[in-house]
């Protein structure tokens, strides 16, 4: 797939709420992370290695239900593309 059809799908889940330290407990997304997803000139490689940073964040417990949610996104996102 080419840089230009390449997706990377948000690691939102629909749960917007910040923590004292301003950090997604959704996502565990910073402010500032969230803004630079929408930058339409971040690139796909800075969103996978943030995805990689998102995840190293996030609790064990927090994570495994993380994956569960993002991986369905993802399922059901990739279909509709491919139709």
């Amino acid at each position: 797939m080419t840089e230009n059809k390449k997706i990377v799908i948000s690691p939102c889940i629909s749960i917007c709420q910040y923590d004292h330290e301003d950090t997604c407990i959704g996502c565990y997304r910073t402010k500032e992370e969230r803004l630079k997803w929408k930058d339409q000139d971040s690139t796909h490689q800075w969103k996978e290695e943030n995805l990689q940073a998102i995840k190293q964040r996030m609790p064990e417990a927090h994570l495994q239900s993380w994956d569960e949610t993002y991986n369905k996104k993802r399922t059901r996102i990739l279909s509709r593309e491919k139709t």
